[in-house]
């Protein structure tokens, strides 16, 4: 039997160390699957992109403390001005392809922990700037705020 010569442990993490430098000059969420509850429609959200100056910061995304109930006044038919009320200002507002689109992110706190999740929620709007639908970006924080 044939021995394979192996690569000293340092040597080995030294490759690795030098490829994952040379490979993450840039990061970024790639092929978020869609959840067919939480956003039934499809609808677009903009994943986080980081350069290697940035790892410096605590948090890349980073939301408002936010109460789960809050968001059972959000229902289709009401408009602006008591979406503005009970969620505050948007951090995105856009056109998009079902309507106008605020995009917010809030932060809540894991049941039973001291960890928070940071969610994006959407809100779209119809032509008579009354609420179509409202979705979440994952199914976690749609449970969250369901229970």
């Amino acid at each position: 039997m044939k021995k394979t010569p192996h690569a000293s442990p340092t040597v080995a993490a030294f490759v690795l160390a030098a490829a994952l430098l040379g490979a993450t000059t840039h990061v970024a969420a790639r092929d978020n699957p869609v959840d067919p509850v939480s956003n039934p429609d499809k609808l677009d959200y903009r994943d986080v992109e980081a350069r290697r100056p940035d790892f410096k910061e605590p948090f890349l995304r980073d939301g408002i403390v936010s109460r789960p109930e809050r968001f059972r006044e959000i229902k289709p038919g009401i408009n602006q001005a008591q979406v503005l009320a009970a969620l505050g200002q948007a951090l995105k507002q856009q056109r998009g392809a079902l309507g106008t689109e605020w995009d917010y992110q809030f932060k809540f706190q894991m049941p039973q922990s001291a960890n928070y999740l940071v969610c994006q929620y959407k809100v779209v709007f119809d032509d008579s700037q009354t609420v179509r639908s409202a979705v979440w970006r994952r199914r976690q924080c749609l449970d969250l705020v369901s229970h």
